[in-house]
């Protein structure tokens, strides 16, 4: 498992632990990289709905509810994002993507070339169509790494999920600032 080591004694159970209808198997390799997330919603609202806050009946009680209900909120929130989940996994084993590394350019010459070449083009974009057209490219990128971090978890090949994370992290920024994208606005993509 990923989270064997003694610091996940200090932040509490896995992630995958609140979660053992849906992630009985744990974290890859025990388990697949892949999540259902209905199952995950599911059981997640029905967790949700024996640790809200509302049902305490004491001050105690609702301060635990209220630690219960925030962990399996940032759980969910975690485990439903393959980014999220990714950057966790890769947390938990000590090969954690570090903000300051994740805001430089990324190392491979290919990559940084097609992440430039897209940044132009959505700079030089022109119309909400053109837009649209690149939003499509943008997501079909994140759709093919997403499937490559879930093959690299799937095979314990943990350098390789590192990688695949951080070009996952660069299709998704991208995304996230196209979706800001205005006609004649000057376009900037936060890291």
């Amino acid at each position: 498992m990923y989270n064997e080591d003694s610091k996940s004694e200090k932040i509490g159970p896995s992630y995958y632990s609140l979660f053992p209808q849906t992630l009985k198997s744990g974290p890859p390799p025990n388990g697949p990289f892949a999540v259902d997330l209905r199952k995950l919603r599911s059981e997640f609202l029905k967790l949700q709905s024996r640790t809200h806050p509302d049902l305490a009946r004491t001050d105690a009680d609702k301060s635990r509810y209220e630690s219960a209900s925030s962990q399996l909120n940032k759980a969910y929130s975690t485990l439903a994002s393959p980014l999220s989940r990714a950057l966790y996994l890769l947390e938990s084993v000590g090969m954690g993507v570090e903000e300051d590394a994740a805001r430089k350019m990324p190392q491979d010459p290919e990559l940084l070339v097609e992440v430039y070449e897209l940044l132009e083009e959505i700079e030089n974009c022109q119309s909400e169509e053109e837009a649209a057209n690149l939003s499509s490219s943008i997501e079909a990128r994140i759709n093919m790494t997403e499937k490559e971090v879930e093959q690299s978890f799937d095979t314990h090949d943990l350098t390789r999920a590192k990688n695949s994370t951080i070009t996952l992290k660069y299709w998704v920024n991208i995304r996230e600032a196209l979706k800001e994208w205005e006609p004649g606005k000057p376009f900037r993509m936060v890291h």
